[in-house]
Protein backbone atom coordinates (compact mmCIF):
# COMPACT_ATOMS: atom_id res chain seq x y z
CA UNK A 1 0.00 0.00 0.00
CA UNK A 2 1.09 3.63 -1.39
CA UNK A 3 1.07 6.24 1.85
CA UNK A 4 -0.36 9.60 0.20
CA UNK A 5 2.42 11.61 1.83
CA UNK A 6 5.22 9.34 -0.45
CA UNK A 7 3.14 10.13 -3.79
CA UNK A 8 2.69 13.28 -2.94
CA UNK A 9 6.25 13.93 -2.12
CA UNK A 10 8.14 11.97 -5.33
CA UNK A 11 5.42 14.68 -7.24
CA UNK A 12 6.54 17.69 -5.61
CA UNK A 13 10.20 16.58 -6.09
CA UNK A 14 10.05 15.13 -9.82
CA UNK A 15 6.80 16.05 -11.15
CA UNK A 16 5.67 19.03 -10.24
CA UNK A 17 7.21 21.64 -12.85
CA UNK A 18 6.13 19.95 -15.88
CA UNK A 19 2.02 19.71 -14.37
CA UNK A 20 2.08 23.03 -13.08
CA UNK A 21 0.42 24.82 -15.59
CA UNK A 22 -2.23 21.74 -16.30
CA UNK A 23 -5.40 23.11 -14.68
CA UNK A 24 -9.34 22.03 -15.96
CA UNK A 25 -9.84 20.52 -18.70
CA UNK A 26 -6.36 19.81 -19.85
CA UNK A 27 -5.16 18.18 -16.72
CA UNK A 28 -8.08 15.91 -16.87
CA UNK A 29 -7.08 14.93 -20.33
CA UNK A 30 -3.94 14.38 -19.59
CA UNK A 31 -4.27 12.34 -16.65
CA UNK A 32 -6.32 10.14 -19.20
CA UNK A 33 -3.91 10.03 -21.85
CA UNK A 34 -1.27 8.93 -19.03
CA UNK A 35 -3.13 6.05 -17.55
CA UNK A 36 -3.85 4.74 -21.48
CA UNK A 37 -0.21 4.83 -21.56
CA UNK A 38 0.28 2.92 -17.82
CA UNK A 39 -2.69 0.40 -18.97
CA UNK A 40 -0.80 -0.21 -22.67
CA UNK A 41 2.30 -1.16 -20.68
CA UNK A 42 0.81 -3.39 -18.39
CA UNK A 43 -1.01 -5.25 -21.06
CA UNK A 44 2.33 -6.13 -22.51
CA UNK A 45 2.46 -8.24 -19.44
CA UNK A 46 -0.96 -9.39 -18.67
CA UNK A 47 -2.38 -10.66 -22.08
CA UNK A 48 -0.99 -13.38 -23.88
CA UNK A 49 -1.96 -13.96 -27.30
CA UNK A 50 -3.76 -16.85 -28.38
CA UNK A 51 -1.74 -20.08 -28.62
CA UNK A 52 -3.66 -22.73 -30.50
CA UNK A 53 -3.53 -26.23 -30.12
CA UNK A 54 -1.85 -26.70 -33.47
CA UNK A 55 0.75 -24.04 -32.64
CA UNK A 56 2.01 -25.84 -29.78
CA UNK A 57 2.04 -29.48 -31.46
CA UNK A 58 3.82 -27.74 -34.44
CA UNK A 59 6.41 -26.40 -31.93
CA UNK A 60 6.83 -29.57 -30.29
CA UNK A 61 7.49 -31.87 -33.51
CA UNK A 62 9.84 -29.28 -34.33
CA UNK A 63 11.64 -29.61 -30.70
CA UNK A 64 11.40 -33.48 -30.96
CA UNK A 65 13.46 -33.45 -34.74
CA UNK A 66 15.65 -31.09 -33.62
CA UNK A 67 16.61 -33.38 -30.45
CA UNK A 68 16.33 -36.17 -32.40
CA UNK A 69 19.13 -34.85 -35.17
CA UNK A 70 21.09 -33.77 -32.82
CA UNK A 71 22.38 -30.98 -34.70
CA UNK A 72 21.75 -27.42 -34.41
CA UNK A 73 18.53 -25.85 -36.15
CA UNK A 74 20.20 -23.81 -38.79
CA UNK A 75 21.35 -26.79 -40.89
CA UNK A 76 19.27 -26.31 -43.90
CA UNK A 77 17.53 -30.00 -44.87
CA UNK A 78 16.44 -29.91 -40.68
CA UNK A 79 14.90 -26.40 -41.26
CA UNK A 80 13.15 -27.57 -44.53
CA UNK A 81 11.75 -30.74 -42.61
CA UNK A 82 10.56 -28.72 -39.51
CA UNK A 83 9.10 -25.83 -41.61
CA UNK A 84 7.02 -27.97 -43.76
CA UNK A 85 5.97 -30.11 -40.90
CA UNK A 86 4.82 -26.53 -39.06
CA UNK A 87 3.00 -25.64 -41.88
CA UNK A 88 1.19 -28.85 -42.46
CA UNK A 89 -0.04 -28.42 -38.93
CA UNK A 90 -0.38 -25.22 -38.76
CA UNK A 91 -1.82 -24.05 -42.32
CA UNK A 92 -2.04 -26.57 -44.21
CA UNK A 93 -4.49 -24.57 -47.09
CA UNK A 94 -0.84 -22.73 -47.90
CA UNK A 95 1.28 -26.36 -47.93
CA UNK A 96 0.94 -26.92 -51.27
CA UNK A 97 2.73 -22.96 -51.90
CA UNK A 98 5.31 -24.13 -49.60
CA UNK A 99 6.55 -27.43 -51.37
CA UNK A 100 6.70 -25.47 -54.55
CA UNK A 101 9.28 -23.17 -52.96
CA UNK A 102 10.92 -26.15 -51.38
Amino acid sequence: MVKKYNIQHHYETHHAERYRGLQGQPRREKVKELIAGLKKQQSVFTSRPDISAEDVKASYLIANDIALASKPYCEGEIMKTCILKAAEIVCSEKLKVLLILA
